[in-house]
């Protein structure tokens, strides 16, 4: 039996562009991962293992997705990337409403999560590196375990990283930030449904990447990186390296749990930095301040200011207290 992997993530479904209406938004990734699952049963394929990707996995409706269990379908909702078990032998996966990578033109960009500036795959000949998102580190890993991605969905940005390093991969936008009209959903999902039945039409063995490149992790905040260095993590001019995207992923929730701790400790550093300054720009206009070269620092998000960024504030301001 054909047994499909449905790796499912949220800002990449269509007509989402704002996560803050929780409601709106499971609705949508629900509606819109049932799409995939009902061209598979169509198409024969009746084992489904769905992981919702999206922070702790817990915004798909999981009640609909499984009244879709029947006698002969076994449809399987897990939480998380962690939650997929390479005991169960996957034909093929599909990357369903991804977004682009940080920095893109995207609608919803990020990689992985806010304090993460860019994910880079490091050429080990030339040392050349290549910006990659969360579709080409998905992609990469699934190949370390032989599993071809046989289509990814989402926004324009999404879809184009999905056919950088292999084009023969089939993708689907959905949206995209240049859009001037709605475009009515039945017809979106019409096009989702033959995109799958294309995708399952190509030659799977096409569709494996290799895991061969080292992996770059480039912080916002450089006292993370050296924090983490500490921890035992390999940093290489200040960006801590994976030896491939399926380490990166087996890790990635450590990780990740590291990095909440720093900005614990970092948040409560720079809470108590800002009442210092605040004492010693006390004589200072707040105009003076703002608008000076580190006013942009000032109106920062707290999580990012780092030790240098901090010496630096305390440097322009005693500046302008003896310029005043």
């Amino acid at each position: 039996m054909t047994h499909a992997l449905i790796i499912a993530d949220i800002e990449g479904i269509a007509d989402i562009d704002d996560l803050t209406d929780i409601e709106k938004s499971s609705k949508l990734y629900t509606q819109e991962v049932i799409v995939y699952i009902n061209a598979l049963l169509a198409n024969g394929i009746n084992q489904i293992t769905i992981c919702d990707a999206h922070d702790e996995g817990k915004l798909l409706i999981r009640k609909k997705i499984e009244d879709i269990n029947s006698g002969i379908n076994k449809i399987t909702l897990v939480s998380r990337i962690d939650g997929i078990s390479f005991e169960n032998k996957y034909d093929f996966a599909i990357l369903v409403g991804f977004h682009g990578m940080e920095g893109s033109f995207g609608i919803l960009p990020h990689t992985i999560r806010f304090d993460i500036k860019q994910i880079s795959l490091v050429n080990t000949n030339n040392e050349i590196s290549i910006p990659i998102g969360e579709v080409e580190l998905y992609i990469r890993w699934l190949g370390y375990h032989n599993i071809p991605v046989i289509m990814v969905t989402g926004d324009r940005e999404a879809v184009y990283e999905a056919n950088c390093f292999n084009p023969y991969l089939q993708v689907c936008c959905v949206k995209s930030r240049l859009q001037k009209e709605f475009i009515d959903r039945a017809f979106l999902y019409d096009k989702l449904t033959q995109s799958v039945e294309n995708a399952l039409a190509l030659n799977k063995t096409l569709c494996i990447s290799c895991d061969n490149d080292k992996i770059a992790i480039e912080l916002y905040n450089l006292d993370t990186t050296h924090a983490l260095c500490i921890m035992g993590y390999n940093n290489k001019e200040n960006r801590i390296i994976f030896n491939n995207c399926a380490d990166l992923v087996k890790e990635l929730y450590t990780f990740v749990g590291h990095l909440q701790d720093i900005n614990k400790t970092t948040w409560e550093t720079n809470i108590a930095f800002l009442k210092t300054v605040r004492e010693l720009a006390k004589p200072l206009q707040k105009e003076v301040v703002a608008n000076s070269e580190i006013g942009s620092l000032l109106n920062n998000n707290l999580l990012l200011l780092d030790r240098y960024s901090r010496e630096k504030i305390t440097s322009v301001i005693k500046v302008l207290l003896r310029n005043r």
